[in-house]
């Protein structure tokens, strides 16, 4: 049932509808003629005839010609060369949608509280990791009519607990070495950067790093990704804000983060979401602070479907490929980072936090 498992995965992950043809399989065809399903290789006659031979029919009495043989049926053909998995409905439904490709409003809802008091906060940065270390974070899947975590996260340390990507069984600590061996191999890339092949190997990397980030990969070529990357970096190094000209979006500011994993933070739209939606509940006094010059060009970005946009009642920006939007939200998380790890039990830690935690949690939280 390897095939059966792997497309299971892809549903998960939003890659393939529940309902899908052997063509919607081949979404990632890789150089050898095969194509990745779940995250596996298979040849191009297994993923065309595998269904078919698996199959039980919803529109007539036939069955494939396995399972005419005495196979278990893994298959329902609801039309000819349409096929679902034969497995209960509720299974099928996944909480985990990648961040381009989230779909309708049946995702979750957050317990988080929209009237936050600002009574005490002494700057936006203040407000923001207040908010998190005191506001309760729950989410709950309405399909599956569950909550994660079973009991409200409370704490800086709770919420990274509650952290996952992209299914339950994948927490922080599996994610943190999945980027810590992303960031060396980046390293590694960068240190060569004058070597011949150094292109061919950002770019495959950077397909990687779409791939767990659940995002597609840019159509560009090796040698101007490696140009529009090390120009940006060259700007960031220097403390400047790259050209419009070098494109940014949900792929490329997980590629600048891995790059600068210490000053560049994922603002893709669940993190754009946890920041705007939080300031935007006491948006007019937070804008009066004096640094909120800082932070002024900071704008939500969207989603497809669930809860992002979230409705905001102040006028927000646009921040979607805008590097003074990207360069905004880098110098608010790491003020927020800085106040965490002056006194990291204050805020439900154990120890200081790295920028990739901080950003889990606003991921989550952005859900």
């Amino acid at each position: 049932m390897a095939l059966h498992n792997d497309i299971f995965k892809d549903i998960q992950a939003n890659k393939v509808n529940e309902t899908f043809s052997p063509s919607d399989l081949k979404h990632t065809p890789l150089s050898d003629g095969r194509f990745l399903v779940g995250g596996n290789p298979y040849a191009e006659s297994s993923i065309n005839t595998a269904p078919a031979n698996l199959a039980i029919h919803a529109y007539d009495t036939e069955v494939g010609n396995h399972v005419k043989k005495g196979s278990k049926p893994q298959y329902v053909a609801v039309k000819r060369g349409k096929y679902r998995l034969h497995c209960a409905e509720s299974q099928l439904v996944s909480p985990i949608m990648s961040d381009d490709e989230v779909t309708g409003d049946d995702i979750i809802s957050s317990t988080a509280d929209e009237q936050y008091s600002f009574s005490g906060c002494t700057s936006v940065a203040d407000y923001l990791v207040k908010y998190l270390a005191e506001q309760p974070f729950q989410l709950f899947f309405k399909k599956q009519r569950a909550k994660h975590p079973l009991k409200p996260a409370v704490g800086i340390r709770a919420r990274l607990k509650a952290y996952f990507w992209p299914n339950l069984a994948n927490d922080w600590f599996y994610t943190s070495q999945i980027i810590q061996d992303i960031v060396a191999r980046f390293k590694a890339i960068e240190q060569q950067q004058h070597k011949y092949d150094c292109a061919e190997n950002l770019l495959k990397l950077f397909a990687e790093i779409c791939q767990w980030g659940g995002v597609r990969l840019p159509t560009i070529s090796a040698e101007q990704l490696k140009f529009e990357v090390f120009s940006v970096l060259a700007s960031l190094d220097k403390g400047e804000v790259p050209s419009q000209q070098f494109r940014l979006n949900s792929a490329f500011t997980k590629l600048y983060a891995i790059a600068r994993p210490e000053i560049f933070v994922i603002f893709d739209s669940r993190v754009a979401a946890a920041l705007t939606s939080i300031i935007d509940s006491n948006f007019q006094v937070l804008v009066q602070m004096p640094e909120w010059e800082r932070y002024q060009q900071l704008g939500f970005v969207n989603g497809r479907g669930g809860s992002r946009p979230r409705l905001l009642s102040n006028p927000w920006p646009s921040g979607y490929q805008k590097w003074t939007a990207q360069i905004a939200a880098n110098r608010l998380c790491l003020d927020m980072l800085q106040i965490i790890n002056q006194q990291p039990t204050l805020y439900g830690a154990l120890q200081p936090i790295t920028l990739r935690e901080l950003e889990a949690i606003l991921f989550m939280e952005g859900y």
